[in-house]
């Protein structure tokens, strides 16, 4: 009863963590686990990231929702595909009277992809070492005919977690790049990259059980990265730290036989 009893305390904070998403950006694993071979993980995520940029400190924060397409050829192998909609906001200086939205973007097509590869897990089924990589090109126009694009990548590689029942947690530094370009209302074009680019990186993978509900393994990925610069402002909301969530399902197996032991998360 306890157990049953945690789970559900679980659920309900990752179901109020969905509540406040009204924008969103594609996170980084969705999920960060090793999808078992021959299947596909399918899903949808936001992601909220504040951002530094330039050497003014200029603010930036990238919202953006994808959908998700990772395939398994093999159990300790995925990639594949996003496909989305990225939103910029961008602030103007580092003066205390500046207010945030100086640039205030409107959604544009993005997309890209991702590959992750980890060990076999050890010390009985409870560890593995996991390495993630993701790219994505996005731009954002506004109104006035301003551009803020470019790509965004992302590296991360640690230890995960695996506790039966619930999922997986896994840790580990990330590092996060930005390479872009905009352009003012009157053509005048400029280069801009993040300043801060090492992070912090926390993913947890939840899969609930949906009995008859589903016919794959449905899962919730909560992810967060914080730089040590991270902080909380009346000019932006976050700066220099990133939320996202993801909600999706892992198929059953698409070609083979399946196993007498169907596998389980």
């Amino acid at each position: 009863m306890m157990f049953q009893s945690r789970r559900s305390i679980i659920v309900l904070l990752l179901i109020v963590a969905l509540i406040p998403a009204t924008a969103g950006a594609s996170n980084l694993a969705n999920p960060a686990i090793a999808i078992a071979e021959a299947r596909a993980a399918i899903g949808l995520s936001y992601h909220l990231g504040g951002y530094t940029i330039t050497n003014d400190s200029v603010p930036i924060i990238l919202n953006r929702i994808n959908a998700r397409f990772s395939f398994a050829p093999v159990k300790w192998l995925n990639f594949g595909v996003d496909a989305g909609a990225t939103q910029v906001e961008v602030g103007a200086d580092t003066t205390p009277t500046d207010t945030f939205g100086v640039f205030h973007g409107n959604y544009g097509i993005s997309g890209g992809a991702h590959l992750r590869a980890s060990t076999p897990f050890f010390f009985n089924d409870i560890m593995a070492i996991v390495g993630l990589a993701q790219g994505t090109y996005f731009s954002s126009e506004n109104k006035y005919g301003a551009v803020y694009g470019g790509l965004d990548a992302i590296g991360a590689l640690g230890p995960q977690f695996h506790i039966k029942g619930f999922g997986y947690i896994t840790v580990g530094p990330m590092l996060y790049y930005i390479s872009g370009t905009n352009k003012s209302s009157e053509e005048k074009t400029g280069y801009y990259s993040n300043i801060s680019n090492l992070r912090g990186w926390l993913a947890i993978d939840f899969f609930p059980k949906m009995g008859a509900l589903s016919s794959g393994k449905t899962y919730i990925s909560l992810e967060v990265s914080a730089s040590p610069l991270a902080d909380y402002g009346t000019r932006v909301p976050v700066r220099e730290f990133s939320v996202s969530l993801a909600v999706g399902t892992i198929t059953k197996r698409l070609y083979g036989e399946e196993t007498d032991v169907e596998w389980e998360p």
